[in-house]
């Protein structure tokens, strides 16, 4: 059976807290700001936000927390 893995969401697409980001298998991308490794390497968003990639010895999926509107 095929296992899904890869990107879930793009750069500059709005995320809510605990969306899966990437899944994978080993850490083909690395949790930069705002996001967590799960027990099998997927990562997910830990605020509501924009996603960003930065890339450089290892590519970074961080979350930029959006404003409030309180």
């Amino acid at each position: 059976n095929a296992q899904r893995l890869g990107i879930k969401v793009g750069s500059g697409q709005t995320v809510t807290a605990g969306s899966i980001l990437a899944r994978q298998r080993g850490t083909r991308w690395h949790p930069g700001d705002n996001v967590k490794r799960a027990s099998d390497d997927s990562l997910f968003a830990l605020v509501d936000g924009v996603v960003s990639f930065r890339k450089g010895r290892h590519t970074f999926i961080s979350v930029n927390p959006s404003e409030s509107k309180s």
